[in-house]
């Protein structure tokens, strides 16, 4: 497996999947940029360009691009956010969604606290409604078992970047 030299992605999701986790790991290992797009300003690496993000995703994304060869934006989307997530796949930003059990998930997300459940439950719900991640057409990744159990973040990078690379090959 080959990660490309030059690649967006987006990581998206239900909560507690571990998107920001796999995030931070691209970045540790694979010298990715991480933008987590609802950690500002301490979770951009350029926080100069949130104005361009809340205004222009296609100006956004072309300027991570001229900054930053490898890019991981972290953001489990609200889905009122539906337009701007088209607008970035319409950059060549992959979407890849997190998916998992959503008991386990609700659990980790208490465990992990600092926000109420209910915003969990609000989320899950408009996803459900939204027939997310099936309407997206998006890669899905299996990230959390109904036991508890998150996929190694190895499996996870061969998911992504082997389907990346048949992208690129075509």
């Amino acid at each position: 497996m080959v990660i490309p030299k030059k690649i967006v992605i987006l990581l998206s999701g239900v909560p507690a999947t571990g998107k920001s986790k796999f995030a931070h790991h691209l970045a540790r290992e694979h010298g990715f940029a991480h933008y987590d797009l609802e950690c500002y300003p301490r979770g951009w690496p350029q926080p100069e360009l949130k104005e361009i993000w809340e205004t222009d995703r296609t100006a956004f994304v072309m300027q991570i691009r001229q900054n930053h060869d490898r890019v991981a934006l972290d953001w489990g989307f609200p889905v009122s956010c539906l337009s701007w997530v088209k607008q970035l796949r319409d950059q060549d930003v992959q979407l890849i969604w997190f998916d998992g059990d959503l008991d386990r998930a609700r659990e980790v997300f208490v465990r992990r606290g600092g926000i109420d459940v209910t915003n969990f439950d609000k989320q899950v719900e408009e996803i459900q409604r939204a027939a997310y991640p099936g309407s997206l057409n998006c890669l899905v990744i299996p990230a959390l078992s109904a036991s508890g159990v998150f996929l190694d973040r190895r499996q996870i990078e061969s998911k992504i970047f082997q389907r990346s690379q048949s992208v690129e090959r075509m």
